[in-house]
């Protein structure tokens, strides 16, 4: 019996780095070709994306997420550590819909500068979110507010990531009011942190062999 139990043990160890390797890993944002398509790459596979709205501008890159456009460096914390790149600016009000080519699951979206001490500016989304990260930029740091019912989100000049929970073929949400500038981008926790199926083979493997041992170990 002390073999199956020291077994039983190595396999939980292993199942227990497989669960966590499933969940940790990059978020890979859109490419953004234009301000009304772009394509998201999940593992190997890409999902075209398309948006109506009224954008003012799209940067590519990473730059207004690390200040590289301006000078200096956002704290790591700011963005979580999920390096988002690729901006869409925004100035107006209005509604924006992202359709995707295929279903996403629980999406991320990065926000630059949004809102301001006089002039707070809300995203009003369909669902509810949480809060991955908030910090400081260039532009500094002035916090935010969330509506009771958990789907309105007020920046007061704020930079961070939200995370939505669900599968998504298509995400909406209202801007208001308008202000000089401010910017967001989506993305995806990328499937190359999913096992390998190789390794969920010898997972199961192993279970098949532990099942047997008892059997032996009954008999």
């Amino acid at each position: 019996m002390k073999l199956v139990g020291a077994f039983l043990k190595t396999l939980f160890c292993v199942s227990v780095v497989l669960c966590s390797a499933s969940i940790a890993g990059a978020v890979t944002w859109i490419d953004w070709q234009s301000t009304t398509s772009g394509t998201l790459t999940i593992g190997s596979t890409n999902i075209g994306v398309t948006m109506t709205g009224n954008p003012m501008a799209l940067v590519n890159g990473d730059g207004y997420y690390n200040n590289g456009a301006t000078g200096g460096t956002s704290p790591s914390g700011t963005y979580g550590g999920l390096t988002p790149s690729d901006l869409i600016q925004v100035s107006g009000t209005g509604t924006f819909n992202l359709t995707f080519d295929a279903p996403i699951v629980d999406p991320y979206i990065a926000l630059v500068s949004i809102g301001s001490g006089w002039n707070p500016v809300t995203y009003s989304f369909d669902d509810t979110f949480s809060v991955i990260s908030s910090g400081s930029n260039f532009w500094g740091y002035g916090g935010y507010s969330i509506s009771s019912d958990g789907t309105d989100f007020k920046g007061i000049e704020y930079n961070g990531v939200l995370k939505f929970t669900g599968t998504y073929s298509s995400i909406s949400f209202d801007i208001a009011p308008s202000e000089y500038w401010h910017g967001f981008n989506f993305g995806v926790a990328d499937a190359a942190a999913v096992p390998e199926p190789s390794t969920l083979l010898l997972l199961g493997s192993g279970l098949v062999g532990l099942a047997g041992m008892r059997r032996r170990f009954k008999a």
